[in-house]
């Protein structure tokens, strides 16, 4: 297995705020640290030295609840934030068995990070995993692929958040489904554990764990679930300051901001970023209720960050663009928190270039960061020269038929002046033709290099499966059957780095 790196500086995967936040003296560095620097994690580091040792004892107590049996390497990790490690966290949504391949890779991004750290700062650093539990959108969470055979829970009564839901059901339609499926030793190895922790978990936010923490066994990742009571009451004074508006008109200052600026705003402020729990749903807060109890008060997305970082001395937030996006609109409540925001580290992208894609590039004369950079039809027009041998080309043929109606204008004008816009009318006619043809002729092409163009298409379906990012729509299923291997702790060893990228995997076989 070979795995090469574009770094997102090169890339053109990144968005615009991306971009602008990785390379640092735009106005996006007034709001956060720049990430790809070890100044930025020894700032923060600093920053964190506030944090609270009662917060502390909280937190590692809610680990040792949440996650009975621990392993070693749990165990090395809880130590060492009970004496004082300060963490890198990543988090989503609970998908069906990890959905897509990039659930697992940000995992390893935040593993790997953490061990970087650890060494470059010279003090502890644990890896954490925050499990999106009292998400409500079940939708988004329901399906995930292997090749090209999809699976999606079917639970028609679904409401409320997602960590609740029983998943029994969820277990005998995923059962029967991969009996369906072919699949190979190494995904068999990789799936068993998660449809096993679907029989026996009670609800979805605990299976979810059970085959995260087994997934990751020996990483010395820390699994946490922040619907907690204890957790909840740790942050009550967040509950408290949202209902009275506090945290909502900073959100949407620094939002309005951010658009001036011509960034788009990720997630929409609302006047409270806080949802209800009671009656076993999940309802949006339309006006303050300081009646309810905090274990009843769910975080929107919003909020979720700025609990998340009430509780954790982070020294960085492992995440996607979307996520990192909306995290820069809240650089104002992190000041009026008394916490400080931590590094937002884009996360590494992960694609596989197979021998038939690398054998497509060859043929094209591209690699894949060219690839990256265009698309189909843009990349079909580069090829056959559109812009440049089809352009002299035109120009050779138009020149005569040119040439004879400045002739034939001459001599009409010579006669009948007056129809100098009649002739003007006709030049253009006859140049429209003449695009026309070159329109012709660049089809004609096309149908000459029809194998060419063959190759733009399938390498293009390599990379953008259904018009998507590779990683966006393949699991980590599909991820270790081309592979062969669960490539787990090799990605953790070539993740190691203070710059984030494209990570390109060439199977060696």
């Amino acid at each position: 297995m070979i795995l090469e790196s574009i770094l997102h500086e090169d890339s053109p995967v990144p968005s615009k705020i991306m971009k602008d936040l990785i390379a640092g003296g735009t106005f996006l560095e007034s709001i956060a640290k720049v990430p790809y620097h070890w100044e930025s994690f020894a700032d923060q580091a600093r920053a964190q030295q506030g944090y609270s040792s009662e917060t502390r004892e909280v937190v590692a107590q809610a680990f040792e609840r949440q996650n009975p049996d621990l392993s070693p390497s749990e165990e090395s990790s809880l130590l060492a934030f009970r004496d004082g490690a300060l963490t890198i966290t990543t988090g989503h949504q609970l998908m069906v068995c990890g959905g897509t391949v990039f659930f697992e890779a940000k995992v390893l991004g935040a593993v790997a990070l953490a061990r970087a750290a650890k060494k470059e700062l010279g003090q502890d650093v644990v890896p954490v995993f925050w499990m999106a539990s009292e998400d409500h959108d079940f939708e988004e969470i329901a399906s995930f692929r292997i090749g090209e055979h999809q699976f999606t829970w079917k639970q028609p009564d679904a409401k409320g958040p997602v960590g609740y839901l029983p998943t029994q059901d969820l277990a005998d339609q995923l059962s029967s489904w991969l009996e369906q499926v072919p699949l190979n030793d190494t995904q068999r190895k990789l799936v068993q554990p998660r449809l096993q922790a679907y029989k026996q978990g009670k609800n979805l936010a605990e299976a979810t764990r059970q085959w995260v923490r087994q997934w990751a066994e020996g990483l010395g990742l820390l699994v946490i679930d922040g619907q907690d009571l204890a957790l909840k009451g740790q942050a009550a004074p967040l509950w408290t300051a949202e209902m009275n508006g506090q945290y909502s008109k900073l959100i949407q200052e620094q939002t309005d901001a951010i658009v001036a600026q011509g960034y788009k705003a990720q997630v929409f402020p609302r006047e409270i970023n806080l949802f209800d729990l009671r009656d076993g749903n999940r309802k949006r807060f339309e006006q303050p209720d300081p009646e309810c109890p905090y274990f009843y008060i769910s975080p929107n997305a919003l909020m979720r960050p700025l609990y998340q970082e009430w509780l954790l001395p982070n020294l960085a937030y492992v995440g996607g663009g979307g996520e990192l996006a909306y995290w820069l609109q809240l650089g104002s409540a992190f000041e009026e928190s008394g916490r400080p925001m931590p590094v937002l580290y884009l996360r590494n992208n992960i694609i596989i270039q197979d021998s038939k894609l690398t054998k497509d590039l060859k043929k094209l004369g591209i690699s894949l960061p060219e690839l990256l950079a265009t698309n189909g039809e843009e990349l079909k027009g580069e090829l056959l020269g559109k812009s440049t041998v089809l352009q002299a080309e035109g120009e050779s043929l138009q020149a005569p038929l040119i040439e004879v109606i400045d002739q034939w204008n001459a001599s009409l004008l010579e006669r009948y002046p007056e129809l100098q816009q009649h002739a003007s009318a006709l030049k253009v006619k006859m140049e429209k033709l003449a695009q026309r043809t070159s329109e012709i002729r660049y089809r004609t092409q096309k149908r000459r290099h029809e194998e060419l163009m063959r190759s733009v298409d399938r390498a293009m379906h390599a990379v953008y499966p259904g018009d998507v990012f590779w990683e966006r729509r393949a699991s980590y299923v599909d991820f270790v059957g081309i592979l062969g291997q669960d490539p787990r702790d090799t990605m953790v060893e070539n993740m190691s780095t203070i710059k984030a990228g494209t990570i390109v995997i060439q199977p060696d076989f």
